[in-house]
């Protein structure tokens, strides 16, 4: 496969290539029951909630399925084909960075894995907290992501010195090229605060991936939709092939430690 563009909007993925429906499945088993577990807790039941950048998750069903009769969800995402459906979700098409925030007050506006990709990311976290209502909660979950000493275990010094290239090369021609901001979330706590939020509450997923595992599975991304990038960046195919089996295969051995998911909680006076 040739390598797909870059989208103007700053993501570096494309939800109409044929490698996203796995990419965000992943995403779903590494990331919902964390989110899930930040959100049940807040009392839904009868809430009007905002999910921006709902991509292929279950967050949005879910958040549905708890608001009840008396509550609504609207979900939105720049393609969103893969977003479920429910009689209380509403899906919008909708870029964050040009089209105006569907009609509010929102008592939960939730956000994961959006703004660290977009430039105007300050400004757009002011704009998602002036659309909260009085005691609403706005809560935003970015990565942190590093190329350096993740790999935990491989089964060769080869092999932890070629997923260390690859990282670095996905970091600096596929994330850092499309304008994403892998130290974005060590700020997101001080910018709620500096939004006007109270309460603001920070919590760190910090997980271990295996050869296999959905975080894993996420990094065949990049090679199917960015193979191009990653050659000029001095990674040979037979390279390429060799990440993918220690990617994919269960008994590749490579054990590495996950991105950092930064969740960032704060309420609205």
């Amino acid at each position: 496969m040739t390598d797909a563009t870059v989208t103007p909007h700053g993501y570096a993925y494309d939800n109409d290539q044929p490698s996203a429906r796995r990419h965000l499945s992943a995403l779903a088993r590494a990331l919902d029951d964390f989110t899930i577990g930040r959100l049940q807790h807040l009392g839904l039941a009868g809430k009007r909630c905002l999910e921006i950048g709902a991509g292929g998750s279950e967050i949005a069903v879910w958040l549905a399925a708890q608001v009840g009769p008396a509550g609504t969800v609207t979900a939105t995402d720049l393609k969103p084909r893969h977003i479920g459906s429910h009689p209380r979700l509403t899906v919008l098409r909708h870029d964050i960075t040009t089209d105006p925030l569907p009609d509010g007050p929102f008592d939960l506006i939730h956000a994961r894995l959006v703004l660290m990709h977009l430039p105007q990311r300050e400004q757009l976290l002011a704009s998602l907290a002036a659309a909260l209502a009085p005691g609403g909660v706005l809560m935003v979950e970015d990565w942190h992501a590093t190329a350096d000493a993740v790999v935990l275990d491989a089964a060769t010094d080869d092999d932890r010195d070629l997923f260390t290239t690859y990282q670095r090369a996905v970091n600096q021609r596929v994330f850092q090229a499309a304008g994403s901001d892998p130290q974005w979330s060590l700020r997101l706590h001080q910018q709620m605060r500096r939004a006007g939020l109270h309460d603001v509450d920070t919590v760190i997923n910090a997980p271990v991936w295996h050869s296999g595992s959905p975080g894993l599975i996420l990094a065949l991304t990049a090679i199917a939709e960015h193979r191009d990038r990653l050659r000029d960046a001095g990674l040979t195919d037979a390279d390429l092939t060799r990440v993918e089996h220690m990617l994919i295969s269960p008994d590749a051995g490579l054990v590495v430690r996950g991105h950092q998911l930064y969740s960032v909680r704060g309420r609205r006076p």
